[in-house]
């Protein structure tokens, strides 16, 4: 087989036009002519004398002649390939790659930047112009059909099949030499060999055959749709499969279908007149709503109805129809059996529908209220109806709502804000404290209400925010607006201050009002009070000081 190896190489320099180059820098450049004189040999057997002498030199001397500055890129391949053949040209004094095994990766990267010197970049045919390259060298043939096919498995390993389209923009060789390889394998001209090796990667050698197998790939699909949902009625969303249904019609009505393939469709009973799928699938909509009218009493379907979000966008496509004038009068009279209503009646409907549901929900919200004490409906009782309030703020916002519906809504006490509504609930359960406590203190998670505590701290924090209203509402009950802001000390540092303690005095029974450290005094007695939630590794650093847990010793003096 080929090594993929090296012709990577050269895809690689084909397809990246813009690769990083070696600074090549001549200095004392001898005047070289870019090509000799023709002479119709396959190689160029001997340097031109300015060249041989160059090289003749010792190392030293050819450093100083053709000097290779500063590197770009070390790992470009085209580089690492063009130093191997400037090596070869310094050995050798001339550019005949020998035919062997040794310099056939070589020789192999020499034929493939002649055949493709039109993709050399300006700097490289430079550089392979002054070793002396023949650029008129003709390559053997099977050289340069192992190089394309090198790129037709590049193909196939990017696309997964061999058919390169006509004129293909991003290689147009390639492409004319796909129609070529067909040609000859119709005219019976190419060789097993080669036959054999386009075979392993899967070469379409007739587009046919490839017709042929898309074809029945479809086919397959339309049996297990059928065979899924009973009927040949594609959705539209399997683009590819309604567009291969109707070519197959279109075939079959300019008489093009072949017979072979006409027979097959029709064995599965397929259905050629559109229009009588379109007439079975409108009956079968119309069965759909009559049975919808026996259920609810009318005909009139919302387009987003859940439970048959088909039918509604069926019903709003036989509105439309009508308003248009393409209903026929069949279905206008079969329709108006079910009291359809149509778009000139839709918006009397609809306000009726609407007035209808409003006085529903105003009903619940009104028995929501009763039962909770609030018009603030919670998310996890009734969703819908929390749905429906919010709906009702944003009407009111915009303007939308009738004077009626604002009075009805204001005699149950409707907060219009959610925010102004969340605040008289927390102010009346903080003046009932203040009726009880004679204070607005509240402590931290207290018991009956946990909530109220974190509410006076985010209120005293965002006084700024508030409205003059709502302070002086606050200010009537008395409102503290002084925070109190805790320092945290960690417990690392608590217990050094306990050590420092038992050091002096001889023990940790630190009193709890200790006016040296009031701090330590509430870690010591929170400490006793805790000690089922104190973890493991600290509860041993405590018992290895001889930690008291008697809480009464808490209450001696300091001597």
């Amino acid at each position: 087989m080929y090594n993929t190896d090296v012709d990577q190489i050269g895809l690689n320099q084909i397809d990246d036009l813009s690769i990083r180059h070696f600074k090549l820098q001549v200095v004392a450049e001898p005047k070289i002519e870019s090509s000799l004189e023709s002479n119709n040999r396959l190689y160029r057997e001997i340097l031109q004398p300015a060249l041989i002498d160059l090289f003749s030199h010792s190392s030293g001397e050819v450093e100083s002649s053709l000097e290779i500055s500063q590197f770009e890129s070390i790992d470009d391949p085209w580089e690492s390939m063009y130093l191997n053949f400037l090596s070869f040209v310094k050995r050798n004094g001339h550019t005949n790659i020998p035919a062997d095994p040794e310099h056939y990766l070589l020789k192999d990267w020499i034929n493939r930047q002649i055949l493709n010197k039109r993709f050399l970049s300006e700097i490289q045919f430079k550089k392979l112009d002054l070793l002396g390259l023949n650029w008129d060298t003709v390559l053997n043939r099977d050289q340069g059909w192992e190089l394309l096919f090198t790129r037709m498995e590049a193909f196939h390993n990017t696309f997964g099949h061999c058919c390169v389209p006509y004129m293909w923009p991003k290689d147009k060789q390639l492409a004319l030499w796909v129609l070529r390889q067909r040609k000859m394998y119709l005219q019976g001209k190419i060789s097993e060999h080669r036959k054999h090796i386009l075979n392993e990667i899967g070469f379409t050698w007739q587009m046919q055959d490839l017709y042929n197998k898309q074809w029945e790939n479809y086919f397959q699909q339309l049996l297990e749709f059928r065979a899924k949902n009973g009927h040949f009625n594609v959705p539209g969303k399997e683009k590819k499969l309604v567009s291969w249904i109707e070519r197959q019609r279109l075939l079959k009505k300019k008489n093009k279908m072949p017979t072979d393939r006409e027979e097959r469709l029709n064995q599965i009973n397929f259905i050629w007149d559109f229009n009588k799928i379109k007439k079975k699938s409108w009956e079968e909509k119309y069965r759909q709503l009559a049975e919808f009218f026996k259920l609810h009493g009318h005909s009139f379907v919302p387009v987003n109805y859940k439970e048959n979000r088909s039918l509604g966008i069926w019903v709003a496509l036989q509105r439309k129809s009508e308003a248009c004038g393409t209903i026929s009068k069949d279905k206008l009279k079969q329709l108006n059996k079910l009291n359809f209503v149509w778009c000139r009646d839709t918006r009397k409907r609809l306000k009726s529908d609407y007035d209808s549901q409003w006085e529903i929900s105003f009903e619940k919200l009104k028995a929501y209220k009763q039962l909770h004490g609030t018009c603030q409906v919670s998310l996890k009782i009734d969703p819908k109806l929390q749905g429906w309030t919010v709906w009702q703020r944003k009407m009111f916002l915009k303007g939308k709502i009738s004077d009626e519906r604002i009075a009805s809504l204001n005699e149950i006490s409707f907060h219009w804000s959610v925010n102004e509504g969340y605040l008289n609930k927390m102010f009346d359960t903080l003046s009932s404290f203040y009726n009880k406590f004679g204070h607005t203190r509240v402590p931290a998670q207290w018991a009956e209400d946990p909530k109220l505590a974190g509410w006076t701290y985010r209120i005293r924090a965002g006084k700024h925010e508030l409205s003059s209203q709502t302070i002086d509402l606050l200010n009537s009950i008395g409102f503290e607006w002084n925070i109190n802001r805790k320092t945290v000390v960690e417990w690392s540092r608590m217990y050094c201050r306990l050590l420092e303690f038992k050091q002096v005095y001889g023990h940790t029974r630190v009193p709890v009002k200790w006016q040296n450290d009031p701090k330590l005094g509430k870690w010591v007695s929170r400490m006793r009070n805790e000690k089922k939630k104190i973890s493991p590794e600290r509860l041993i650093k405590l018992k290895s000081i001889g930690f008291d847990w008697n809480e009464t010793h808490s209450r001696m003096r300091v001597l």
